[in-house]
């Protein structure tokens, strides 16, 4: 079950790059990208978040759900938030670099969001950053009814999954035309 999921995620992040060098903004296609991501990792919902460089505060630019009319609270919620650098899974792994793979939502992500995404019948999540060596251009959250438990490959996967992607942005980033 988890290496469909890793395979299946290989090949959506191989369509997320063709779409990113499309040569639309990000904000543009942040939700397609969401969309593919989430579909093939298994999730009903996901998010993109970054910080804000003036308020220092998380805010998600984007969000996918599949969750239909029980999931409305959740993305009407995460549409308005924001979240201080220091606050949550996306703040955790902005600052570590590090993915977070988590299987008990309520217990492994900050309140009230937690609850939230509960009510909406989310179990399992995980957050990886969009990265390269030198600089983290966003956090990638998946969430789902259900997840398989983690390990060391499925960590190195979504981690592989954020370089490569963080790469894309950078090298698009150089093109001031191509992405904004």
């Amino acid at each position: 079950m988890i290496g469909e999921r890793l395979v299946r995620l290989a090949a959506a992040i191989d369509s997320v790059i063709t779409l990113l060098r499309g040569g639309r903004p990000i904000e543009d296609v942040a939700q397609a990208v969401l969309e593919r991501l989430a579909n093939a990792a298994g999730c009903e919902w996901g998010a993109y978040w970054t910080l804000d460089p003036t308020s220092q505060r998380f805010q998600a630019i984007a969000s996918w759900s599949a969750l239909g009319a029980k999931g409305e609270r959740f993305e009407q919620d995460a549409r308005v938030r924001t979240l201080a650098s220091n606050q949550g899974n996306a703040g955790q792994v902005w600052r570590s670099r590090k993915p977070i793979w988590t299987t008990n939502l309520v217990l492994e992500m900050c309140l009230p969001r937690s609850l939230e995404a509960s009510e909406a019948g989310l179990r399992g999540g995980v957050w990886f950053a969009v990265k390269t060596d030198t600089a983290v251009y966003g956090v990638i959250e998946l969430l789902a009814r259900t997840l398989p438990y983690k390990n060391s490959e499925t960590l190195a996967a979504v981690e592989r999954a954020g370089f490569r992607l963080g790469y894309v942005l950078e090298e698009l980033r150089r093109e001031p035309s191509r992405l904004h």
